[in-house]
This record gives C-alpha cells, sequence and structure tokens, in this order.
C-alpha cells in the first residue's frame, strides 16, 4: 500500500514538472486607444531622443567647495572700524542669547537704559529705535533683539559689559 502511494505521488509530481515547463501564454496585451493629445506626443518625443538627459544631475555643475575656512575673529572688537594699536572691529557680530545680528549707528548714543521689549518690539529697525538714540558725533551704537550698549573708543566686546554674549558670525 505504501509503495502504490508512493507512485502515485511521484507520478503526481512528474505531472507538475511537465506543466510548469511547458511555455505559459502571454498575459493579454491592453487594447489602447490612440491618443492625440500635442503634451503626450512631446513627452514621447522627449522620452524617445536618446540626446535628452532626464537626469538633473548630469546637467548641473558640481559646487565648488571652499578652500579655505571662513575668518573668525578670535576676540571680538567693537568701536571705530580701525585703531591705531591695527585691530578691526568685527563687522558681523551675531548674539548667542537671541541669536540675531547687531546692528550698529554710527554717530549716535543710547539714551539712558534701555528696556529688554523695547529692543524685542524695536529691533532692527533704525526709524522705531530712533526715539531712544541721541546724536553723539563719533560714539557708535550697538544693539541686538536683547542688549545695547555705546562705545566711543574700540574695545572687546567683554571688556565693554560683562552680560554680551557677542561673538564674530565669520566673514
Amino acid at each position: 500500500m505504501l509503495d502504490e502511494e508512493m507512485d502515485e505521488f511521484l507520478k503526481s509530481l512528474e505531472e507538475d514538472e511537465e506543466e510548469s515547463s511547458k511555455p505559459q501564454k502571454p498575459p493579454p496585451k491592453r487594447k489602447t486607444k490612440p491618443v492625440n493629445d500635442p503634451l503626450t506626443d512631446d513627452i514621447d518625443s522627449m522620452l524617445n531622443d536618446p540626446d535628452f538627459e532626464t537626469d538633473r544631475r548630469k546637467t548641473e555643475k558640481p559646487k565648488k567647495l571652499q578652500q579655505y575656512p571662513p575668518k573668525k575673529c578670535s576676540v571680538v572688537y567693537i568701536g571705530k572700524k580701525e585703531s591705531t594699536i591695527g585691530q578691526i572691529s568685527c563687522p558681523n557680530i551675531r548674539c548667542m542669547k537671541c541669536d540675531c545680528g547687531v546692528v550698529c549707528f554710527e554717530d549716535f548714543d543710547w539714551d539712558g537704559n534701555i528696556e529688554y521689549l523695547f529692543l524685542r518690539n524695536n529691533y532692527p529697525d533704525f526709524d522705531r529705535l530712533k526715539s531712544k538714540l541721541k546724536p553723539v558725533k563719533g560714539t557708535i551704537a550697538y544693539a541686538c533683539q536683547c542688549n545695547s550698549v555705546s562705545v566711543q573708543k574700540q574695545s572687546s566686546v567683554n571688556s565693554v559689559k560683562n552680560s554680551l554674549k557677542w561673538f564674530c558670525g565669520s566673514h
């Protein structure tokens, strides 16, 4: 009995193998209606054109890498643009506290103590800030969105006011 079952099983495997080795019919093709659309014709002609590059990366030029790292001031100086000792005031100062750039107004001085909210609401617009600025020849008024200071001579940021968290934003 076991032999008969085994023979039947082997025979069924052989039949399955024969059926799988026969070439199968390809799936029926879908019938599509020809479209007379100029846009479709243009797309087809571009796709069939061997000179047409579909990959943008092939046509874009690679960006040049910056050869040298950007300059950063080791000590940030504010005040006159150049001093007699050869130090140059930093032209691109940023604040760590408010993450804003520092603006400067030459020949102006801050009129007394400037409140945080005044700076917060009016920075960096000179027309709105000028209500707290007074003209003083040779003085430069600096401000970010959270702090302000006026200087008459060139000096480092830390020597003017210890609470300033200003740094060079590279140039």
